[in-house]
């Protein structure tokens, strides 16, 4: 449930409403020059979400509003510690789980540190701003790191391998259910299961070949959580989470994983319109991956490439990092895959394809590779079909095909019914942009009727 906010914050959202109307830009459009996704916008806007310093000087200087925004937001802030006190050591602790330490032990202390201040819900972590930049050292980090260390823990209680396991299974279990209907539905359990549980086990005793297995286990899990937070719109805490699963996968040893988590960064640099990150961190996800020897994360790694190229409008080189894509993905021989990254097949594939022509503006092929896209299991990815189905309808708008697109729009909003995931929302929010200037059609009416309890309940 929204919580709700001070009327300085509602000032700042309506005046910010104002001033982007007036300048004539979308919110997806404004998301791409100030770094935010689109959906965070339209909290802004509704004064559900506030931004941090960095973003409201990033709104002035696009918006042309002379300082207003970071004006209102001064007062918004006051407005806060006029009725609640400043909890000290959230102000001391504003970089848990921004730093990729050298030390592995020091890596399972921030880890764990992250896991509780998030279950305790720790205000400064869940309202954390996304830094794309951010993610550039700890990439740096994996890439120079040898990968040796020996992970042997000297706690109390003795750990072997049905630990492991049980928290892979776990782990996979949450994955499933998180699949199915998102991330706002498993949050709290993998983040709850990583403190109570993993948190226990990695401050054990086990031997080296033991701690590598579970090291690799819990920074699965916590890339878990990071994804998890991210579909439920939490941008600042999940890259938290991912910087502290690749450096528990460094732990481990584990250059697929590490690979995959690097893959996962570029990914949300790209939803954030980070497009220079994201080319780079796909890259660096790349040469992760031929040295983990794992094909299939080599052709993610390239079709994350370019996406953010198609971010950044260069179509050039990203027709060039999607045949290199197709390519690796064709070779590819599948039979000794890790089990996690089961979900990247043909449609998958075709879905990546789809939102890069979709994001150049090209939605006559965007349609083709949607078309593909959904030929999945909707059933064990019920929300991988949602945006899908939202791609084909943002790729026919693009054509001109309102009332095809309206069409599809209906099948997507009765496929986030069953989700709890705020990138569903914004999805729905983008059909609803490209067809806000056909309301006069009915069927553009029946879908902004058919999403407005979506959007307010998500």
């Amino acid at each position: 449930m929204p919580k709700r906010m001070t009327s300085a914050a509602l000032n700042f959202g309506s005046r910010l409403k104002q001033l982007r109307e007036e300048a004539g830009m979308s919110l997806r459009r404004l998301g791409k020059e100030v770094h935010c996704s689109h959906g965070f916008l339209w909290d802004l806007e509704n004064g559900t979400k506030r931004p941090s310093a960095a973003v409201a000087r990033l709104l002035d200087d696009v918006l042309k509003a002379g300082g207003e925004l970071s004006a209102l937001l001064g007062e918004a802030s006051a407005d806060v510690s006029r009725r609640t006190a400043v909890d000290k050591s959230e102000t001391i602790g504003v970089r848990v789980g921004l730093d990729f330490v050298p030390e592995w032990q020091d890596g399972i202390e921030n880890a764990v540190e992250l896991w509780r201040g998030d279950l305790n819900r720790r205000g400064f972590l869940r309202a954390a701003s996304f830094e794309a930049a951010v993610f550039l050292s700890p990439a740096m980090r994996w890439l120079m790191s040898p990968l040796d260390e020996r992970p042997a823990g000297g706690g109390e209680m003795l750990v072997g391998m049905p630990d492991v396991e049980t928290v892979q299974q776990i782990t996979a279990t949450y994955r499933r259910l998180d699949n199915r209907f998102g991330g706002g539905h498993v949050r709290e359990g993998i983040v709850r299961f990583l403190s109570d549980e993993v948190a226990v086990r990695i401050g054990g005793k086990y031997d080296i070949s033991t701690g590598r297995q579970l090291l690799s286990a819990a920074a699965e899990a916590t890339q878990l959580a990071a994804w998890s937070s991210y579909d439920a719109g939490m941008h600042g805490l999940a890259q938290r989470y991912m910087i502290q699963a690749l450096r528990l996968a460094a732990g481990a040893g584990d250059r697929a994983l590490g690979a995959e988590i690097l893959a996962a960064m570029s990914h949300q640099a790209a939803y954030n319109g980070a497009h220079v990150e994201a080319v780079d961190l796909a890259r660096a996800a790349g040469r992760a991956a031929v040295e983990a020897g794992v094909a299939a994360i080599q052709a993610e790694s390239a079709v994350l490439e370019a996406q953010g190229y198609a971010v950044g409008g260069d179509s050039a080189s990203c027709a060039s990092a999607l045949s290199r894509a197709e390519v690796i993905f064709d070779k590819a021989d599948r039979a000794s895959d890790p089990q996690w990254i089961g979900y990247f097949d043909e449609a998958y594939l075709a879905a990546k394809f789809g939102q890069c022509f979709a994001a150049l503006g090209r939605g006559e092929i965007a349609q083709r590779f949607a078309a593909r896209s959904l030929d999945m299991d909707g059933g064990e990815y019920a929300r991988g079909r949602q945006f899908n189905l939202a791609l084909s309808a943002i790729a026919h708008a693009q054509v001109g095909e309102i009332e095809q697109s309206a069409h599809i729009g209906m099948q997507a909003a009765d496929a986030a019914d069953g989700l709890t995931s705020m990138r569903s929302r914004d999805y729905l929010l983008d059909i609803a942009n490209k067809l806000s200037k056909h309301v006069g059609l009915p069927s553009v009416r029946d879908y902004m009727e058919r999403v407005r309890p979506i959007v307010e309940r998500l």
